[in-house]
């Protein structure tokens, strides 16, 4: 793949210290690493706030938006707009991707994050089907399809400008950290709902209740915003922008050459064990403790919040464990190790009670939390500098809008058709095989520098 002055590559080595440096030059001290994932992990776990509460919240959408005799209908309609917005991920990645190879990581995630809190807040604004009729719903699917727009542009982002920061022998690591700030996110959205499900009276919550979660989204955004500006830019951009090395067309460079499809095949497999089983624990499993397993409300988001936690203290764990034994091994253990457990998860959730659920929760989130850990890496080492914002975009736009935005939807009509709770165990499985397969033959990458060109 060739782009101008190629031949200048921004070649990252270790110093001494183990502080990150540039073609020999000034060294990335650890309190600028951390500042800078402390600030790309706070917006994330904004951005992803704003997106959980959405699953969290299903239940009460689907009469709000959708009401119907039959509370399955409401619910597979409000799911539907939940993976109609997945679609706007390649979009957005198609969007922010090359604008962040061409303006920078910096300025692309501050507008990313407004995006984001003005369509979550706009949720909240939105009149019901009562007041409004089909029109509510036709907006609700606006306002999410915003927000997949802004997500296709987040995590690459965030996770890019932390990459290019980090030293080549912890790239893992320290990206994993990336991922306290989404579950973060997603823990605050679950608890939060949870908390309001406990304190408001139903009615109240289903009459004007559900709306607060989304509305918190403008301070929220504010927040985040000011974080991120006072970060630097990636020393890589900023060191690509210097030698004119930037690619004026960033999708016409990654997609025109078969090298470009083979960069997009291997970060694929990375994405694969990652998204169909974290889109069951958010976003399915609430709905499903509920309508399935008879939990109540506060006992369903109280389970997964906990198997949320879990996964949060392993991620570390899976982004070491990379760097450590490398990309390819971790990836082929963590696909068998899901193959085995699928099944098990899903009769600890069918047990009946809320014991039983909890340990089927947990031992789902602690895979998730080793994939999510070790995911990050491998994909930003799959492309070069001048278009690695866009590779990552459409990597995990295609997969979250093909897999994992359907997963709550298509996990509830497997259950209806085949009439197995047991059946959503099947997406795990499907998901697994390929990334096993495909572990095999991709080339290892961990403890390199990041390619250039």
């Amino acid at each position: 793949m060739s782009v101008k002055k190629a031949d200048n590559e921004v070649k990252l080595t270790e110093s001494s210290t183990g502080s990150t440096v540039k073609s020999g030059e000034v060294p990335v001290d650890r309190a600028t690493l951390r500042k800078v994932t402390l600030a790309a992990s706070v917006g994330s776990g904004i951005e992803y706030f704003d997106l959980v509460v959405y699953g969290a919240m299903a239940p009460i959408l689907a009469k709000v938006f959708f009401p119907s005799s039959d509370p399955a209908v409401g619910l597979l309609s409000t799911f539907a707009v939940f993976a109609l917005a997945f679609v706007a991920r390649p979009l957005g990645g198609l969007f922010w991707g090359p604008l962040g190879d061409r303006i920078g990581r910096k300025r692309t995630l501050a507008a990313i994050i407004i995006v984001m809190a003005l369509s979550s807040a706009a949720i909240g604004l939105l009149p019901g089907y009562a007041e409004i009729g089909f029109l509510a719903p036709i907006l609700l699917i606006l306002c999410r399809f915003g927000q997949g727009i802004s997500a296709g542009g987040e995590m690459p982002g965030a996770a890019t400008l932390v990459g290019e920061y980090a030293s080549d022998r912890k790239r893992g690591l320290q990206t994993s950290f990336l991922q306290w700030g989404v579950t973060t996110g997603q823990i605050a959205a679950l608890l939060f709902c949870f908390a309001l499900s406990a304190v408001i009276p139903a009615e109240d919550m289903q009459s004007w209740g559900w709306r607060i979660p989304f509305l918190i989204a403008l301070p929220l955004g504010a927040i985040g915003l000011y974080i991120r500006s006072r970060i630097a830019e990636s020393p890589d951009f900023e060191k690509v922008e210097q030698l004119g090395a930037k690619t004026e067309h960033p999708v016409k460079a990654l997609l025109g050459c078969s090298r470009g499809w083979k960069m997009l095949g291997r970060a694929t497999l990375f994405n694969l064990p990652v998204g169909v089983p974290a889109y069951l624990l958010l976003t399915f499993m609430p709905a499903f403790l509920v309508s399935t397993v008879h939990l109540t409300s506060a006992e369903a988001l109280l389970a997964v919040t906990i198997a949320i936690v879990l996964a949060m203290v392993v991620q570390p764990i899976g982004g070491l464990l990379s760097d450590r034994f490398g990309r390819r091994p971790l990836l082929g253990i963590l696909c068998l190790t899901q193959l085995a457990t699928a099944f098990p998860a899903f009769i600890l959730l069918n047990a009946g009670g809320f014991v039983p659920a909890l340990a089927g929760l947990m031992l789902l989130g602690f895979i998730h939390g080793i994939a999510t850990g070790c995911q990050s890496a491998p994909v930003l080492e799959s492309f070069p500098t001048p278009i690695r914002f866009t590779g990552y975009a459409l990597a995990l736009g295609l997969s979250t809008a093909l897999l994992s935005g359907p997963t709550p939807y298509v996990a509830t009509w497997l259950i209806g058709v085949t009439g197995s709770s047991f059946a959503p165990a099947w997406l795990i499985v499907v998901c697994a095989i390929p990334a096993l397969i495909g572990a095999f033959f991709i080339k290892e990458t961990n403890n390199r520098p990041l390619p250039t060109r």
